[in-house]
């Protein structure tokens, strides 16, 4: 749909205007005119013949002009006859600030379900409703009732500002103003009846007044849309900085696998923001300071941080928070220590964090020079400069070093400046350039953390793109898919996993206890007994899984046991046989599962057996297709790595092979997931040095599973 005519529109139509500034249709006419609009604006109000030196019109089709934009600011019950109207007038878009809709629940969405079938009908890019409005500062189009708009001025910038909520929008606007941090466009969403925060993403991001997104958002109603411009926001190279509020328990829904019940929704949205490189914050000042260090810095070439202080206190507190988000300072380089040698006999020792004590008032040139020193230092990636009490014009000056540091290097450098309103003409020379400035240290490293963490991840995700990881054999699937509304046994699942080159173990189908005792045999003792039966989804629950079975008399006595086992668990359950299985030899346990997601679809999840993932919910999460990275990532992001990775002398597992079979999974994934809902394999034993994987069990829940 095309967003042209709503954000950047030739001519306005306000509908439900009014000469009274203090209700809303008065309100956005005040804004516009104050906020410099230069298109056409078009009152439409039955009451009035003219608004001001504007004329006013009784109703849309009254206009004699085209309308890009229709803004209605009228009661609920009459918006749908409005935005016919303007249908039939050949309105482009609309934006509803008018309230009484999904949000009041049942009656109010069927009320924004008209609006929805009247946008479609007419093809109108339609914002809200129950929203503040749309501004644009670049063009001077404020279609905003938000007193943010009390502003005399917007401060123009880089950074579009999309929120799903309209008061909390407006009021985090304001504090972005006040930090001095200027955007392109600020959108409020609201109920998002026909265009979603998704639309005016992929519009925003090519807009060439954009350069980042922050974005304020409860949900996400189309994953898949989503997605797409989360791919377009890599291939342009625009961050996208989000605060995602809320969590929806998925847990509550009825989850029968593993998967699907640890894993609940908002880690889904933490794995699918880790995996398309947004950047995920949790606190308002995170988002736009965070954004603004997008916006206004280089991209550094790694973690490495060098900090001049003039605070020894503020040196060790920046340090611990570096390292605490997995950030190095390194040893100046020995250039560095030799440049600054001469100065070291006033001050101390050079060294990383540098500290240029009190010598620094008796000497002005030191801290220009010291801060070229650094930024010139090839063993740093990053510099940040924290300034204590510096006051009056002196703040000013050393901001303007400051500046004029940054605007000769290709690094980034932030500025944390922890005095108040005596360094005020630093502070805000520093607020008016594209220095970065922090009151608080601790937001000062989160920002640069997520500026090394995008850059990294946009040097390893960028280019690559998901390969198949198997071919696998389609008619062979097809023949275990049928019938579809029955459950699927493991040993028809182990067929699945072994059609797309996942190793299963060895075992045979046994009817009655004398195949059981051939198939053992064949297999060799020792062996396992699992019950084989499409209503029993986990067969320890039943009694239905014995081990380490050494002899056929043992055979004998188990097969009885677990058929009474089952029935007196569910009578109703109907036994296939008996599956007789090798009985592996150790390795360590992981789990890979795949879980349907609402919103986003297939999602592939992997952590290690045991406790580990059930009790300390240990696991990582990604959305399919998989690149070869992300299930690198996958490994190596969860806690429990180090155990593969092999500790007090242990053998290292076969990553290689549990990176492939993850690869397998999300192929299986893509091309299965609109007939299983979740699916676990667990245990997959993992050997080490090249030694493989091999599938001990699994589970398969069919989307139209009579037991789930």
């Amino acid at each position: 749909m095309d967003l042209q005519s709503l954000l950047n529109p030739q001519s306005v139509a306000l509908i439900g205007v009014s000469k009274d500034s203090s209700r809303i249709g008065g309100r956005i006419l005040k804004y516009l005119k104050q906020h410099g609009y230069g298109g056409r604006i078009l009152p439409v109000n039955p009451k009035y013949e003219e608004i001001g030196e504007e004329k006013c019109y009784p109703s849309l089709a009254s206009i004699p002009f085209e309308i890009d934009v229709a803004l209605i600011a009228v009661p609920e019950e009459s918006v749908p006859s409005v935005l016919e109207e303007g249908g039939r007038k050949g309105v482009k878009s609309a934006i509803i600030y008018s309230a009484g809709f999904s949000e009041l629940g049942t009656t109010g969405e069927t009320k924004q379900k008209r609006i929805k079938q009247v946008a479609e009908a007419y093809g109108m890019a339609v914002c809200g409703p129950n929203c503040v409005g749309i501004v644009g500062v670049h063009n001077k189009t404020a279609m905003s009732f938000s007193q943010v708009l009390d502003l005399p001025r917007l401060i123009p910038g880089n950074i579009a500002f999309i929120s799903q909520s309209g008061a909390l929008g407006g009021a985090t606007l304001n504090r972005v103003q006040d930090a001095g941090i200027g955007i392109s466009y600020f959108v409020s969403t609201g109920n998002e009846a026909v265009l979603e925060s998704a639309d005016f993403m992929e519009y925003l991001l090519n807009d060439p007044n954009t350069s980042v997104i922050m974005a304020l958002v409860e949900g996400i109603r189309d994953g898949g849309k989503f997605l797409r411009v989360a791919d377009l926001a890599i291939q342009r190279g625009k961050p996208i900085v989000v605060m995602k509020v809320g969590r929806t328990e998925a847990g509550g829904r009825a989850a029968s696998s593993h998967t699907g019940s640890m894993t609940g929704s908002d880690a889904v949205y933490e794995a699918v923001f880790r995996q398309k490189g947004i950047v995920r914050v949790k606190e308002i000042e995170d988002l736009y300071l965070t954004a603004s260090v997008l916006a206004k810095c280089p991209r550094p070439r790694g973690n490495r941080v060098g900090i001049i202080t003039t605070t020894g206190g503020g040196g060790v507190i920046l340090t611990d928070h570096l390292v605490e988000m997995g950030m190095t300072l390194p040893e100046l380089s020995a250039r560095t220590v030799d440049r600054l040698t001469e100065a070291a006999a006033a001050f101390g020792v050079v060294k990383n964090p540098l500290d240029l004590t009190a010598q620094v008032v008796n000497d002005p040139l030191l801290f220009p020079k010291s801060m070229e020193a650094l930024v010139q230092d090839e063993s740093l990636d990053s510099v940040i400069v924290a300034m204590a009490m510096v006051a009056g014009e002196r703040s000013r000056e050393r901001a303007s070093h400051i500046i004029r540091t940054a605007e000769s290097t290709e690094k980034p450098i932030l500025t944390w400046w922890a005095a108040g309103s005596l360094s005020k003409p630093g502070t805000q020379t520093l607020e008016e350039s594209r220095v970065p400035l922090f009151t608080s240290p601790e937001r000062c490293v989160k920002a640069l953390s997520a500026l090394v963490r995008y850059s990294r991840f946009l040097e390893t995700h960028g280019r690559e793109a998901p390969g198949p990881a198997v071919l696998p054999d389609r008619l062979r699937i097809e023949a275990l898919l049928e019938p579809r509304g029955q459950g699927m046994t493991e040993d028809e699942g182990k067929r699945i996993l072994s059609s797309y080159g996942i190793p299963i173990t060895r075992e045979e189908l046994g009817k009655n206890p004398e195949e059981v005792k051939k198939a053992a045999s064949r297999i060799g003792y020792p062996v396992a007994l699992k019950v084989v039966s499409p209503q029993i989804k986990h067969k320890t629950e039943a009694g239905g899984l014995r081990l380490n079975i050494k002899s056929e008399e043992e055979i004998e006595k188990t097969y009885g046991d677990i058929h009474e086992n089952v029935k007196r668990y569910d009578p109703a359950a109907e036994i296939n046989g008996m599956l007789v299985q090798e009985m592996v030899p150790p390795g360590k346990e992981v789990i890979i599962g795949v879980l349907r997601d609402p919103q986003f679809g297939p999602m592939v999840m992997f952590g290690l057996g045991g406790v580990f993932v059930e009790v300390l919910k240990d696991f990582s999460l990604r959305h399919a297709p998989l690149k070869a990275e992300d299930a690198w990532e996958m490994v190596r992001e969860i806690r429990g790595y180090k155990i593969l990775e092999g500790v007090r002398g242990e053998e290292r597992s076969d990553l290689e092979a549990i990176v492939q079979t993850l690869m397998a999974v999300s192929r299986l994934a893509v091309d299965l997931g609109e007939v299983f809902s979740e699916m676990d394999i667990n245990p997959l034993a993992v050997y080490p040095g090249k030694g493989g994987v091999k599938a001990i069990d699994c589970l398969f829940i069919k989307r139209n599973d009579s037991r789930v």
